[in-house]
């Protein structure tokens, strides 16, 4: 049951680890070494009105005319052992996004390359040596700005390169139900707003096959620009703005279940949705993902 269980919330976590408004995607449970994992997430978001500042408004402010702001994106992701206690991880995507009357570009759909992420995981304490601890791991992990443009309500992201580090702990309070949490701070360049992150996960194994999460995750940004406000506008250009250096708040809960459907290969749907935030939209998100593990 532990075998399946570890599979199950690898699952999970997989398919949170790279929503566009979440950041659950490590785990104090590594792969053994040479083992690992594969997956494939398909991701579709979307806000029909976003908090400017910290006050509610319609999209069709001062931002756009109404119409939704929607991202769809494909990301892979790989995880591998590389030593006992000491895991790889890699992930990276396409993504398009789309938001009517953006201008002053032809296109109001915004096509790239996401950003690349990689990382170390090292695994301090094994719940499993120590039976009574939880597991605990520290990761520190590279971000490597993406292909595309930035500047826009539909631009894919903020564009920088940066560093983030993060301490992680997990613990199975039995063979079928596990909790785990993780706290870190992110460091980007181009004076793109320092981030704490934070999430949690509950999950529970339903039988051999099947298992469910509730994720909560959140992100505070260091104080800087709103939407709208001093700095914010780009002089001469009328519809591109310092987006980058807006102070982009969320709160966000959401729940995953996993399929089994081999004893190496998972699926997973998941939602999620934005319950509070500053200068960031209230998205509602739906995901699928496919994984391998090996």
């Amino acid at each position: 049951m532990r075998k399946l269980s570890l599979i199950a919330i690898s699952g999970i976590i997989a398919v949170f680890g790279y929503l566009p408004l979440a950041n659950a995607g490590n785990s104090a449970w590594l792969p053994a070494p040479g083992g690992g994992s594969v997956s494939l997430s398909l991701i579709y978001q979307s806000a029909e009105e976003y908090w400017s500042g910290s006050s509610k408004a319609p999209n069709g402010g001062a931002l756009g005319d109404g119409n939704n702001l929607t991202q769809g994106t494909a990301t892979v992701q790989v995880k591998y052992g590389f030593m006992d206690s000491v895991a790889l991880d890699l992930a990276v995507g396409a993504s398009r996004a789309s938001k009517v009357g953006t201008g002053p570009k032809k296109s109001d759909d915004e096509n790239g390359i996401t950003d690349v992420k990689a990382g170390v995981t090292v695994r301090l304490i094994d719940e499993a040596v120590t039976q009574s601890a939880p597991s605990i791991a520290v990761r520190i992990g590279g971000i490597i700005g993406g292909n595309y443009d930035t500047g826009y309500i539909n631009s894919i992201g903020d564009g920088g390169d940066g560093i983030e580090f993060s301490g992680i702990v997990g613990k199975f309070l039995s063979d079928n139900f596990a909790i785990s949490g993780e706290l870190g701070y992110r460091f980007l360049n181009q004076d793109i707003p320092d981030v704490i992150f934070a999430n949690v996960t509950g999950s529970l194994i339903l039988s051999d096959m099947f298992g469910v999460s509730v994720n909560y995750t959140m992100e505070n940004a260091r104080d800087a620009i709103d939407l709208g406000g001093t700095g914010f506008g780009i002089e001469g250009v009328p519809n591109r703005k310092r987006f980058w250096l807006v102070e982009e708040d969320f709160h966000t809960i959401g729940s995953t279940l996993t399929f089994l459907a081999g004893d190496n290969t998972s699926i997973s749907g998941s939602y999620a949705r934005v319950i509070a935030g500053r200068n960031t939209g209230e998205f509602n998100i739906f995901a699928v993902s496919l994984g391998y593990y090996f």
